[in-house]
């Protein structure tokens, strides 16, 4: 189904993540429209912070790339006493997105995020990253993630080489 889902906001407790010395309220919520603008601004400095990756893209197109998906697909947001933090966005059974504010990467955001997208697709998911994206990859396969396909990039918009990973739940 296309459009939104209105589903409250849960709380969740982070692993590692204190902010300004205190315990901060983490959710993770679906995406909603009012989202679009400040995870669109997630979106850019997440891919801005990639030393490989070409950014194609001016601000304003993300803005409306991330309208479209938050929109079209079932996109999830990790918030961090209100502020969008995380997002994962899934269309059918691949995970299209799944960023982290570059400022919060390692304090368990990411595998909030990871862990819904189990839940939410408990017959297994696939998704694409870059060859190039070494963390992203180490994370992947910590969390039982396997490389299942690799390409030279030609398929994809950047033109870097990519690895398709899926994850199915153990038998």
């Amino acid at each position: 189904m296309r459009g939104f889902i209105v589903l409250p906001a849960h709380e969740v407790k982070a692993k590692r993540l204190i902010w300004r010395g205190m315990a901060p309220k983490i959710t993770i919520r679906r995406a909603v429209a009012t989202d679009a603008d400040e995870t669109a601004a997630l979106f850019s400095a997440a891919l801005k912070s990639m030393p490989f990756f070409p950014k194609l893209h001016d601000d304003d197109e993300d803005r409306a790339f991330v309208r479209a998906f938050i929109w079209e697909s079932e996109t999830w947001i990790v918030l961090i006493d209100g502020r969008i933090a995380g997002l994962a966005s899934i269309d059918g059974d691949r995970l299209d997105h799944l960023y982290v504010h570059p400022g919060l990467r390692n304090e368990g955001i990411g595998l909030m995020l990871l862990d819904q997208v189990k839940a939410r697709r408990p017959g297994g998911f696939d998704l694409w990253t870059f060859q190039a994206n070494k963390g992203a990859r180490r994370f992947y396969e910590r969390h039982g993630l396997e490389a299942v396909e690799r390409t030279n990039g030609e398929r994809n918009e950047e033109k870097l080489p990519d690895v398709r990973y899926a994850w199915a739940p153990h038998l």
